[in-house]
This record gives structure tokens, C-alpha cells and sequence, in this order.
């Protein structure tokens, strides 16, 4: 199956703020065109335009957008760009967030587990088929640090740390010294571990610029480095304008809800609404590109790996 890639084609110079808004993002004087705001869209709903519109299309959307992929049953898309020269350029933007809002007690860490199975998965990490009994003290890795913004080298309230297995995960946020700690069984820890810090639920004001909020970005940690007070520098999200396009990649991701393979076409099927086998109520998801994939589940995910999740309440 084929999966559709965001591809700017004709990165565009001129400002956003510059534009007349409008209920699709922007109207452009220099192009006379809309200019369609990416930013508030999930994969689906950017899907769907691109199909309409025959990629001959003005957008902006942020850096985590090119890189996911677009969940579309579709074959093929027609690979025609526009070549203007008002479709043309990238920009580094800035603006407040589009997220939740967390509930969190004022300096207090709160640890979720989101997602929890005792199925035993069919990659790279063994895992005993036997239930665990309750860790004692040394079973389990403190993981803690310290999130602070990479501009203003200032403590990020409400990041979201998160550490994901195959078969559990688990989350924690920060306080608003920007500290965090989870506690991990060691039974969960390997020599790859994959940590991702989001920051939906981050609301910050800055005076004389508009921000639009920081970039999730996962890592690969090692168990020591678990170990370790784990230092984290936040960085501004990228935000890019221009003409869109898309491009085809043969792949076969890996879905899995509570620990079990599910079949990708279904998974996509139930996102954009249609019958599917695969329930997503109450359900959110994770995606990892192939480096992080394989961390998680082996080699058999090379071609990005989904992950369901059970939503929680804010």
C-alpha cells in the first residue's frame, strides 16, 4: 500500500501576517490565492483537501506535518506542482499554539499510564508471558530531568514526557520548574529506549513576536542514560508556506492496539470515518517514523509504526 507524503514544493517568502484572513487561513494579494492553514488540520482532514484540489494548492502547515504521513486510501496522486513564482518559499513563523488544556496542579508531577497490555508481541523485546508481580524498589528507574525553551533557556511548564513500549506507556508532566520524573519498571528498559516530549498542553506569551508554540521531538536513550538527569531543550516549532504537493512511498506501517498487530488499511479506514473492523472510539494514536519504529518493535516496523492509545481526560 502507498502512503502520501506533504512535500512543499515552492516555498513562498511572503509573511502571513502580511494576508488577509479568511474561514479557509489567508488570502494572498501578491498571488491572489488562499492560502490554507495547515496548522489546525489533522491528517485526514489535509487529505481529503489535497484530493480535491489536485495539489494545486497554497498552505501553511508546520515542520511535524511534513513528516507524517497522510492517512488516504487513495493509489496515486497527480504529481503536477504549480510553478508560480507567489508559490515559492519557506518561512520561519510564529504563533500560539492549537492544544488541549491540561488540568495540572501548580508544581506538581503527575505520572498516567495510558496504555497497558498483557499481550506478548511478536518483536525484538522478548517479554515473559508469565503476569509481573508488583516491582520492588530496585525493579524500577527513576527517569528524570529538566525541560527548559533552547531561545530563552527558560523552564517549560506542562511538557508532556512520554515513554513508549510496544506494550505499555507510560507519561509524566512538568512542573513549572520544568522538572519531571517517571518511574519505569526495569523489566520495560532496554538498551533503546524511545522517549518523546510533546507540548500541546504548553501555553506561554511572548511580548513583540508571535510564537506558535515548541516542536515534539522523540528520542533514543540508552538505559543508562535513563539513569541520568536527563536535560531537554525545547525547541520553537517551524512553520512553512508555499505550495504543497505530495509524493507516493510504498509502505507497510505496523498498527498496534494493546500490544496486538492490527491491520493498516482498517486503521485508515476508521480514521476517515468509513466501516472498519478497527474500533478508534475513545481512542487516540502515536506515530513513529522508521528509526524510532524499529527502536520500539524491530526491524518489522521499518516503515513507521502507529500505536493506539486509550484518551484521558484533561
Amino acid at each position: 500500500m502507498k502512503n502520501k507524503i506533504l512535500k512543499l514544493d515552492n516555498p513562498c517568502n511572503e509573511k502571513w501576517e502580511n494576508m488577509k484572513p479568511n474561514e479557509k487561513g489567508s488570502y494572498c494579494e501578491l498571488c491572489s490565492k488562499n492560502v490554507i492553514d495547515f496548522t489546525k488540520l489533522n491528517q485526514v482532514e489535509i487529505s481529503e483537501i489535497m484530493k480535491k484540489s489536485g495539489n494545486k494548492i497554497c498552505a501553511r502547515l508546520t515542520h511535524s506535518q511534513l513528516n507524517s504521513p497522510l492517512l488516504n486510501l487513495e493509489n496515486s496522486f497527480n504529481l503536477n506542482f504549480p510553478k508560480s513564482k507567489a508559490a515559492a518559499g519557506l518561512i520561519l513563523a510564529t504563533s500560539l499554539t492549537v492544544g488541549q488544556t491540561l488540568h495540572a496542579e501548580n508544581q506538581t508531577i503527575k505520572t498516567e499510564f495510558i496504555q497497558s497490555s498483557d499481550s506478548i508481541v511478536n518483536s525484538k523485546k522478548e517479554k515473559s508471558a508469565s503476569k509481573p508481580s508488583e516491582p520492588k524498589l530496585d525493579d524500577i528507574i527513576i527517569f528524570k530531568g529538566k525541560i527548559t525553551s533552547e531561545d530563552l533557556k527558560k523552564p517549560i511548564e506542562n511538557a508532556k514526557i512520554t515513554f513508549v513500549t510496544s506494550q505499555k506507556i507510560l507519561s509524566a508532566y512538568t512542573s513549572t520548574e520544568g522538572t519531571f520524573s517517571i518511574e519505569i519498571p526495569t523489566s520495560l528498559v532496554d538498551d533503546d529506549n524511545v522517549i518523546r516530549v510533546s507540548y500541546y498542553d504548553v501555553k506561554e506569551k511572548r511580548e513583540n513576536e508571535m510564537f506558535f508554540g515548541y516542536e515534539t521531538k522523540d528520542y533514543i536513550l540508552s538505559k543508562e542514560e535513563l539513569k541520568s538527569n536527563f536535560l531537554m531543550e525545547a525547541e520553537p516549532e517551524e512553520l512553512y508556506l508555499g505550495g504543497i504537493g505530495v509524493y507516493s512511498k510504498k509502505r507497510k506501517p505496523i498498527v498496534l492496539s494493546n500490544g496486538v498487530e492490527i491491520k493498516y488499511r482498517e486503521f485508515v479506514k476508521a480514521r476517515m470515518g468509513e466501516k472498519s473492523s478497527c474500533s478508534l472510539e475513545n481512542k487516540d494514536y502515536l506515530y513513529f517514523d522508521s528509526k524510532f519504529a524499529i527502536a520500539i518493535y524491530g526491524n518489522k516496523a521499518k516503515d513507521g509504526l502507529y500505536i493506539l492509545t486509550d484518551k484521558t481526560e484533561k
